[in-house]
């Protein structure tokens, strides 16, 4: 039985290596016979095959940012409750569909990638090509191992063509750091065969300092629970800082031109949605999963064959409930909401917040913002104060901080409060040497939104370009960064703090907050500049500046202090939510904590142990 399932399920891989890619690889596969090439371009397609395992819908067209990794305390999901099942709340069983498609798609990559690296010397072509190819192959057959082994521990370790395995397919699991030998041998091996960022001019194919700048993610990892080889942590202090002396990378300093008042933090986000790997001004992308197509229908890319998988912007996006084909912004049921504890963490000052976090919904069929809940201060002469107004669980205003007091202000400004609900605030501007420096309430009103009516904003569909004659209800086509240069500055200045007490980190990590503030990342000296950092100060700055971009739950894992931030978040939301809000936004954490350690590791397919006696299951499953 196993045996034939296995022949059909090659036959399956090998079929789909030509009807997945962006092209037909024309090979005409036979399962249990060797794939062979005769050309340069059949390799090129046999290597899309590789890369189009980047697009499923597990992995970064919503798995590797959504439901499989968002269980932790930046974000939940809206409207779950306790009989919804989902990777992410830590609620299912070891059948679950998702985790098995995961893990099948990251096979199906390693088995392109074993035909790919199989075949390659048996064509005639410019040796700098073949070896392009080969180290891109090398290096996605290696990251998908890290999925796998950052995921469910210890894995089958395949290296074999399925077509040379004769009869016995049963694979045990291979310790993990035999796993993570592999690849950082391969990834270290691809590093000086791909090209570099100016050679390929895009973020969305595998260059020298993706290679470098995953490796460093890779060090870390193994750095951390449950490996804890300390030393890794020297090696990637190492990557990371090859990233950072090529200088072919930087943060965006500058905004968009195109999109005024927008902070220089959002461009990257923007250019994410647009498709835009060409825009020469920023060289902050690293490495993206690149969507190219929202129709297979209609369009630029009508039967082409790109896949239509992409959801960012819609699932987690900017709330808006116009669903039509002729919509202004795009549909988005605003189904990932920010946690308050998140929104929380940002200072005063700090653009990625509202960037991150959107301030604002859509409630109808046009480009009308309406504020999700803000402080309007006008009049008194002066102008640039800003406040926030902090909503009770019951909707009403409790007090209100002032971020900004602004300049100029010869007389108490008026204040006013829009939002999507509630009514009845009243408040007073209290102004000293010209500044405001309080608002003092009178009237706390009553049913006001909370923290955990704002949506993620990170990636917004009014940004949207190049659509087809019809926008697509539920997909874009916007790109998702996999690895980009902040991420880089943070894991420099995380390891330099493990390695030698973080003498050069604080620099990185200094650069890191004087964009979000508005700042020339490279001119030292700002206001809001750390003179030493904490491993406190890392961790909650990797998640201001990397929310969510499928990072932290892997970060509370590796640190070692998920089950202590779950038991947090839970005490959070319930001081803090609202009743209709408390189940959703404290789900993933009740049943992670309930369940601890079980969901610290993915299970091990239950179809997959079926069909292959030498697995085992992980612990608890």
């Amino acid at each position: 039985m196993k045996t034939n399932y296995l022949r059909l399920f090659l036959a399956g891989v090998l079929l789909s290596l030509t009807i997945a890619c962006q092209k037909d690889v024309s090979l005409d596969p036979i399962g249990f016979e060797p794939t062979t090439f005769t050309t340069e371009a059949q390799l090129s397609n046999q290597l899309a095959g590789v890369y189009n395992v980047l697009e499923m819908d597990q992995l970064y067209a919503q798995g590797l940012w959504g439901y499989l990794q968002a269980g932790a305390d930046e974000s939940f999901r809206n409207g779950t409750n306790a009989s919804t099942i989902l990777t992410e709340l830590y609620s299912i069983s070891n059948s679950e569909a998702n985790v098995n498609t995961f893990w099948k798609q990251l096979y199906i990559g390693i088995e392109r990638a074993n035909v790919l690296l199989d075949g390659i010397n048996k064509v005639t072509m410019d040796e700098t090509k073949r070896a392009n190819i080969r180290g891109q192959a090398l290096f996605l057959r290696a990251y998908y191992f890290y999925l796998l082994v950052s995921n469910f521990g210890d894995v089958p370790l395949k290296t074999t063509l399925t077509t040379d395995m004769g009869t016995n397919f049963n694979l045990p699991r291979t310790p993990a750091k035999d796993v993570y030998a592999l690849i950082l041998r391969d990834m270290t091996k691809a590093d000086s065969l791909v090209q570099t960022m100016p050679q390929a001019q895009t973020p969305t194919i595998v260059t020298q300092t993706a290679v470098e700048a995953i490796l460093a993610r890779v060090c870390l990892t193994m750095a951390g629970e449950p490996l804890k080889d300390v030393s890794k942590y020297k090696d990637a202090l190492f990557w990371a800082q090859k990233v950072i002396s090529s200088n072919l990378h930087s943060l965006n300093s500058t905004p968009l031109p195109q999109s005024a008042g927008t902070p220089a933090y959002a461009r990257l986000f923007i250019n994410n949605m647009q498709n835009n790997v060409n825009d020469k001004n920023t060289s902050e992308g690293i490495w993206d999963a690149a969507f190219l197509s929202k129709s297979n229908a209609t369009g630029t890319y009508a039967s082409s064959g790109f896949l239509v998988t992409q959801t960012l912007g819609a699932i987690m996006g900017v709330t808006c409930p116009d669903a039509s084909a002729s919509a202004p912004i795009g549909f988005s049921p605003g189904t990932y909401r920010a946690q308050a504890s998140l929104y929380k963490l940002y200072g005063p000052g700090d653009l990625r917040r509202d960037w991150a976090i959107a301030p604002y919904i859509y409630k109808d069929a046009t480009t009308t913002r309406y504020p999700i809940l803000s402080v309007n201060i006008t009049g008194g002469g002066g102008t640039g104060a800003a406040a926030i107004a902090n909503v009770s669980p019951t909707g009403a205003i409790t007090s209100i901080t002032v971020e900004n007091g602004g300049s100029g202000y010869s007389t108490a400004p008026t204040v006013s409060f829009s939002a999507t609900a509630g009514s009845g605030a009243v408040a007073t501007a209290v102004v000293t040497g010209g500044k405001l420096t309080a608002i003092t309430l009178a009237t706390p009103g009553t049913g006001y939104p909370s923290l955990y009516d704002r949506p993620v904003g990170k990636w917004r569909r009014e940004y949207e370009l190049n659509l087809p004659p019809v926008r697509l209800q539920n997909n874009t086509s916007s790109n998702f960064p996999i690895i980009r240069y902040a991420d880089v500055l943070l894991m420099a200045a995380e390891a330099d703090l493990k390695v030698n007490g973080g003498a050069k980190g604080v620099d990185y990590y200094n650069q890191v907050r004087r964009r979000a503030y508005g700042l020339n990342p490279l001119v030292s000296g700002s206001p809001v500049d750390a003179t030493a950092i904490t491993m406190q100060d890392i961790m909650d700055e990797r998640s201001r500046e990397l929310c969510f971009e499928g990072q932290r739950r892997n970060d509370l894992i590796r640190w070692g202090v998920m089950q202590n931030v779950m038991q947090n978040l839970i005490a959070t939301v319930s001081s803090t939510a609202p009743s209709n809000y408390v189940t959703s936004a404290s789900l993933a954490a009740t049943n992670f904590v309930t369940a601890y350690p079980k969901h610290l590791l993915f299970p091990i397919p239950a179809n997959e142990i079926s069909l292959d006696n030498a697995l085992t299951q992980n612990p608890g499953w």
